[in-house]
Order: structure tokens, then sequence, then C-alpha cells
């Protein structure tokens, strides 16, 4: 072989290290783009579940608020029975005093159960409460985690971008090593 000849061997396998390495970086790149679109469908999913179940916890937010709306009436109508009771315990009593059976107070007589009534209510509404508190704070967590993986799915698509790139660049090479290898053959051949 010639000492041309040798330095054509020497350029072709030159130019093949350089084709292989193109090809293997450029199926790398291929294979992470179709990783990061099989997980932007995952996340895709996902994002769809969570908005979902949010949208299932403000439409039980919004009955909470109106259910817990009334309360500030409840609370009224809960007052006004006890002065009406009261009112009328009063009554009860002047004219039990003035007849011949023995006086009773009416506040006592429908007291316990007046306050049992009471307090359920008001603990049925502070439950409300509670229950509204823990679905808004599961509302900003699924926020979160929804603003979390459409940022995960923003980041894939520039990585996705730049990969689209380096494999177009790896082509780019993989033609010219190409080309560099037939010509270095035949001029190895000659």
């Amino acid at each position: 072989m010639t000492p041309e000849q040798q330095r054509h061997q020497q350029e072709y396998y030159r130019a093949r290290r350089n084709y292989e390495n193109a090809v293997m970086e450029k199926r790398n790149a291929e294979n992470e783009i179709q990783n990061i679109q099989a997980r932007r469908t995952q996340i895709i999913n996902r994002i769809n579940a969570l908005s979902s179940e949010r949208k299932r916890n403000e439409n039980s937010l919004t009955h909470i608020e109106k259910t817990t709306a009334r309360n500030n009436e409840v609370e009224a109508s809960i007052r006004d029975t006890e002065s009406k009771l009261s009112d009328a315990a009063t009554g009860l009593l002047g004219i039990g005093e003035s007849s011949v059976c023995r006086p009773q107070n009416l506040s006592e007589v429908f007291g316990d159960s007046s306050r049992v009534s009471k307090n359920a209510i008001i603990g049925a509404f502070g439950k409300l409460r509670e229950t509204t508190h823990a679905i808004l704070r599961k509302i900003e967590e699924l926020n979160s985690a929804i603003r979390g993986l459409e940022n995960e799915m923003e980041d894939g698509r520039r990585r996705e971008r730049s990969l689209s790139y380096y494999a177009a660049e790896q082509q780019r090479i993989i033609n010219n090593s190409s080309i560099e290898m037939a010509y270095h053959k035949r001029h190895m051949m000659a």
C-alpha cells in the first residue's frame, strides 16, 4: 500500500468513527425524544386527572360555602328562639304563680334540649368550616402539583427542541462522514 493509500485508509477510518459515533449519538437523542414524548403523555393524563379532582373539590367547596353562609341565618334564628323562649318562660312563670299548680320555669324545662340542639348545630357548622379549610388546602396542593407538572412538561419541550437540533447536527455529521468514507475508500483502492 502506498503512503497516499495509507493516508486515505487512515482518513477513511477516522470518517467511519465519526459516522458510527454520530449514528449512536443520533439514536440516543431520538430515544430520549421518544421518552420525553411518552412522559408528556403521562403528564397530560396526570394533569387532566388532577384538574378533574380539583373541579370536584371546587364544586364541593361551593356547596359547603353556601351551607356555611346559612350558618349566620341559623345562629340568628337560634338567638331569636332563645329570646322568645325566655320571654315565654317569664310569661308562663307569671301565669303559673297565679294558678293553683306549682309554677315551673319553662327555660329550665326546655333549657337542656335547647342547649344540646344549639351545640349540635354550632358543632356541625364548625365541622363545615374545618372541611372548607381542608378542601382549600387540597385545592392548593392540586394547583401546586399541576404547576409542577406543567413546568416539567415545558422543560421537556425545551429539552426536546435541543435534542432535535442535536439529532439534526448528528445527521449532518453522518452525511458528511458518508461522503468522506466513499471518497477515501475510492482512493484507498486506486
